[in-house]
């Protein structure tokens, strides 16, 4: 038999509130044990009852005090405690500022019900969950990264100072001069770097280099 799971939601609408207890009614295994309005009513429980809850369902705008907020508060003093964000934001400052606080779960409130159950009883055995279109939006997030270390990968430091060097104007001749190359050096550099990036001329090149602030 599992372990029953001892839930409490905080969401500033009662309608969301309820129409989360209607869904997880008749499941044996996840039982309310409390409800919050807001960040503080959800701070104050826990801190009187800092063994009565398993996981918190968290939304994120509040008054008072928001789902960011009160779960950094919280897992800042009761790590046994494991919050799953339940929010209808889905941009990238959201997750990330909601995992940084310290949730172990991001869902959105579109999500269904045995979507939820599974997030509940998922982040309670110490694991993390994601809805799909968060995961999707994570992913994209490691893969544009993965890029970004990969195009670092690829110049050289030297040929990031020519980039540098270009992007403010400076001749070949006087790059040659600051670097100790020959301007024909410098030359070379340009198009392996133009190759390399896939820029099709100089002005192109001082726009990648804004982009990622080298200029």
């Amino acid at each position: 038999m599992k372990k029953e799971i001892r839930l409490m939601i905080v969401d500033d609408h009662k309608m969301i509130r309820d129409g989360i207890k209607l869904m997880l009614k008749n499941n044996p295994e996840i039982k309310l044990i409390a409800e919050a309005e807001n960040g503080l009513e959800a701070i104050k429980y826990i801190d009187n009852n800092p063994t009565a809850v398993d996981v918190i369902l968290m939304d994120i705008s509040m008054p008072k005090l928001d789902g960011i907020a009160a779960t950094k508060d919280i897992k800042g003093n009761h790590k046994n405690i494991h919050v799953l964000a339940i929010t209808m934001h889905i941009e990238e400052s959201y997750i990330n500022d909601m995992m940084k606080a310290g949730a172990s779960g991001y869902i959105l409130k579109e999500s269904g019900k045995d979507d939820l159950i599974a997030a509940i009883e998922k982040v309670s055995n110490g694991k993390l969950y994601f809805s799909s279109e968060v995961s999707s939006i994570i992913i994209g997030n490691m893969l544009n990264e993965d890029s970004k270390n990969h195009t670092k990968s690829i110049i050289s430091e030297r040929e990031k100072e020519v980039i540098k060097l270009v992007s403010q104007g400076v001749s070949n001749a006087e790059i040659g001069v600051k670097l100790n190359l020959s301007a024909r050096t410098i030359e070379s550099h340009r198009r392996n770097i133009l190759q390399k990036l896939d820029l099709k001329n100089t002005a192109e090149m001082i726009s990648y280099a804004i982009k990622h602030k080298w200029a």
